[in-house]
């Protein structure tokens, strides 16, 4: 199994959240109002430092997890940068 980590800026988290629902994840757990520093800079919420970012965790059968990242190189490609999309796959293994 996979387990993707799907970053993006909390202002676009419907994308993600569109994309998820269209290509039939078996489900996925969301983290809204991430505050912290990227490369982007600070997100801390505040007026100095505005913004924030959302994190889905998503586990994927081995075979399944290309399409999604497909789907998620189109969004940032069609999006840009300012949509704030990251995403990492780990290797993962379901023990209960």
């Amino acid at each position: 199994m996979k387990l993707l980590l799907i970053f993006v800026d909390s202002d676009h988290a419907e994308d993600v959240e569109r994309l998820l629902e269209r290509s039939d994840v078996p489900g996925y757990s969301e983290f809204p109002h991430l505050r912290g520093k990227g490369e982007s800079g600070r997100k801390l919420g505040t007026r100095a430092f505005p913004g924030s970012s959302t994190l889905y965790f998503v586990a994927l059968p081995d075979g399944t997890c290309k399409g999604l990242c497909d789907e998620l190189k189109n969004l940032q490609t069609k999006k840009g940068p300012e949509e704030g999309l990251k995403a990492y796959m780990l290797d993962t293994m379901e023990v209960l």
